[in-house]
């Protein structure tokens, strides 16, 4: 039995390739995952369910970063946020330190990659929901 098995994760990227890969090997790791492919789609399925992970993509497109942690923290401030990026982890360290982002992931990412993220992310959901 997985570790993360009814973890319940929403995954946002707009490349559907992307998405189906990063869905897949979620569900490999025992875990729920809504994938959708707008923004808006993802703040109405986040306001409508009860996720314990939420992953995006930074690369998006016209995507305001910070307007969209603001957005996921009006809803729910104490689900863990994931980002997707592509630079160096100390870029993105300085532009939104002092973001909602609970942890980054660079592509590419290896399996054991993901899986870690899903363990911590669950641990920090715990602990922040045991504290609240």
């Amino acid at each position: 039995m997985s570790i993360s098995m009814g973890i319940e994760i929403l995954l946002w990227d707009q490349h559907r390739s992307e998405r189906e890969v990063i869905k897949e090997m979620l569900a490999k790791l025992g875990c729920q995952v809504t994938a959708v492919s707008e923004e808006d789609e993802c703040l109405t399925k986040f306001r409508e369910g009860k996720y314990d992970l939420v992953i995006f993509d930074q690369g998006l497109p016209d995507l305001d970063v910070n307007e969209f942690l603001d957005d996921l923290a009006d809803i729910d401030q104490l689900t863990p946020v994931a980002m997707l990026a592509t630079l160096d982890f100390e870029y993105y360290e300085t532009r939104y330190g002092d973001s909602n982002i609970d942890f980054i992931i660079i592509k590419p990412f290896e399996f054991i990659q993901l899986q870690e993220l899903v363990k911590e992310a669950t641990e920090l959901g715990e602990r922040v929901k045991a504290s609240g």
